[in-house]
């Protein structure tokens, strides 16, 4: 087990949850959903288990407090971006459900708050001197590319018609390629400061190409199972390299 599950899977849902509402931001429904609610739920529920993570990371909720008062700390910026974006899911869900649909004003506020979050959550840790493989600018793309990545897949899952639609495909292949780029530069850092870049490079394979192959054969033929094969490479491979760079915090 690594040292830091707990923010592992803070970053892993609460990117998921960023990365989705970025999804539904840039890739609207062209018609209207029949529970146009699920989206902002469902990002509501990944960002509040992936809070609990932090909760867990400091054991203590009398620390998380204490933590709060230090603005400056990577946690507490967090917390405070991930606590507005919550609320504003939340406003999102509460109209989405009564109204039938979210302001597209709400839904791109929204989004920037999420893009801040998925940077706050890299940045922390490339200011982190203790980890030298940390301390690398391929750290920020990693998370914020990633959680893009898990975003437009999980979207094509909820937004059924998205695979169907040749700018989204198009969008989906050109953030995986870059996805895999940025994991290949960060795995070819963790081998030359001494770190096993293995878990890295398997999450480039599963999620980079996995996920391009499903994008592309969607471009040609529309199939059922192919925008769960696309969430599936995805976050599996995002997983794999996430897990891969906390197992560097391992002394």
């Amino acid at each position: 087990m690594i040292s830091e599950f707990p923010l592992f899977v803070f970053t892993t849902l609460g990117g998921l949850s960023a990365g989705l509402v970025i999804a539904m931001a840039l890739f609207p429904p062209a018609e209207k959903q029949e529970r146009p609610w699920l989206a902002p739920l469902v990002a509501l529920a990944l960002l509040g288990v992936g809070m609990l993570g932090v909760l867990f990371h400091l054991k203590r909720p009398a620390l998380f407090l204490l933590a709060l008062r230090n603005p400056s700390a990577g946690i507490a910026q967090e917390a405070y971006c991930g606590i507005v974006l919550g609320l504003l899911l939340l406003a999102l869900f509460i109209v989405s459900w009564r109204k039938g649909e979210a302001p597209k004003v709400l839904v791109w506020i929204s989004a920037a708050v999420s893009l801040i979050l998925t940077f706050i959550m890299g940045f922390a840790y490339v200011v982190n001197v203790g980890t030298v493989a940390w301390a690398n600018w391929t750290t920020v793309p990693l998370f914020v590319i990633g959680d893009i990545a898990m975003g437009l897949a999980l979207w094509a899952i909820l937004a059924k018609e998205m695979l169907a639609k040749r700018p989204f495909v198009l969008a989906t292949i050109v953030v995986l390629a870059v996805l895999a780029l940025v994991m290949l530069l960060t795995g070819l850092h963790f081998g030359a400061v001494g770190n096993n870049a293995l878990l890295i490079y398997a999450g480039l394979i599963v999620a980079g190409a996995g996920g391009i192959v499903v994008a592309v054969l969607a471009q040609k033929e529309l199939a059922s199972w192919q925008a769960g094969a696309l969430v599936a490479c995805v976050i599996v491979g995002v997983c794999l390299s996430r897990w891969g760079f906390y197992a560097a915090s391992v002394i």
